[in-house]
C-alpha cells in the first residue's frame, strides 16, 4: 500500500495541475494562483538576486510573475505536473535576465563601472561564476524535482526507491538486458497503455514480445517497470542517467 503522505501529496500535485488548466482560459483563476504562489515567486528573485538591491530584486520579481503567467498559459498536463515545469521556466526566465543584463556583444560586462582595469577583469569573474552557479543550481532544482515525481509514480505501485535500489541488478550486463527489455516494451503501445491505465505489468504479452521466460522476467520485475515508467514519462534527466 502507498505511503499516505506520498498519496496526499500526488492529490495536491493533481489538484494544481486541474487549476493550472483552468487558468489558461480564466484570467481571474491565473491572477489567483499568482496572487496564492507571489511568495514563492518573490522567493526565486530574491535567490537569483546578484546584488543586495531591492530594485533589481523588484525586477526579478515582475519578470518571474510574468514567467509564471506563461507556464500557466503552455501548460501540458499530458506532461507531467504543473509545479515542476513552472519553476524550471520561471527559474529560466530569471536566468535569460541576468544573462541579458551582463552580456553585450557576447562577452560578459562587470555590473558596476570598474576603476580600473584588474577591478573590471575581477567584477567580469564574479559575474561569470555566478551565473554558472544558478545554472547549476537550476540543474540540480530539475533534477531533484524530477526524483521527487518519480518517487510518487512509484508510490502508486507501491514501490519505494530504497526498495528499487536493493531489487536493481548488481551486473551490468543484467542491467544492460534489462534496459534492452524496457526499450522493446516502450514500443509496443498495447504494453505501455495495459501498464499506464490498468496499472498492470503483464508478464505474458512481455514474455511474449521479449521472448524471455516470465520467472527470468518476474525477478527483473521491479528495475524493468522502473526503466519503463522513465522512458515514458517526462524526465529528462533521469534519462540521460538510465542511457
Amino acid at each position: 500500500m502507498p505511503d499516505l503522505t506520498v498519496i496526499d501529496s500526488i492529490e495536491k500535485a493533481e489538484k494544481l495541475d486541474k487549476r493550472a488548466v483552468a487558468a489558461k482560459t480564466s484570467k481571474d483563476e491565473a491572477e489567483l494562483l499568482i496572487k496564492e504562489y507571489e511568495r514563492y515567486l518573490r522567493s526565486c528573485a530574491t535567490k537569483f538576486s546578484l546584488r543586495n538591491d531591492s530594485h533589481q530584486r523588484e525586477e526579478l520579481f515582475e519578470i518571474a510573475m510574468i514567467a509564471f503567467y506563461e507556464a500557466i498559459r503552455n501548460y501540458d498536463i499530458n506532461k507531467g505536473h504543473f509545479f515542476p515545469y513552472a519553476n524550471k521556466v520561471v527559474c529560466g526566465r530569471i536566468i535569460d535576465e541576468i544573462r541579458k543584463n551582463y552580456k553585450h556583444d557576447g562577452k560578459t560586462q562587470p555590473l558596476e563601472d570598474a576603476d580600473d582595469d584588474q577591478d573590471s577583469s575581477f567584477s567580469t569573474a564574479i559575474n561569470e561564476t555566478s551565473i554558472h552557479i544558478y545554472e547549476a543550481e537550476l540543474e540540480r532544482q530539475s533534477l531533484k524535482d524530477e526524483i521527487e515525481r518519480f518517487k510518487s509514480v512509484l508510490g502508486d505501485w507501491g514501490i519505494t526507491l530504497d526498495a528499487l535500489v536493493t531489487q536493481s541488478p548488481k551486473h551490468k550486463a543484467k542491467r544492460e538486458e534489462c534496459k534492452e527489455i524496457a526499450s522493446a516494451i516502450a514500443k509496443n503501445l498495447e504494453i505501455v497503455q495495459t501498464i499506464q491505465l490498468k496499472h498492470y505489468f503483464p508478464i505474458k504479452p512481455i514474455s511474449e514480445l521479449t521472448k524471455i521466460p516470465p520467472k527470468k522476467l518476474e525477478r527483473s520485475r521491479m528495475f524493468i517497470l522502473a526503466l519503463i515508467l522513465i522512458k515514458i514519462g517526462d524526465y529528462n534527466y533521469l534519462s540521460d542517467y538510465i542511457k
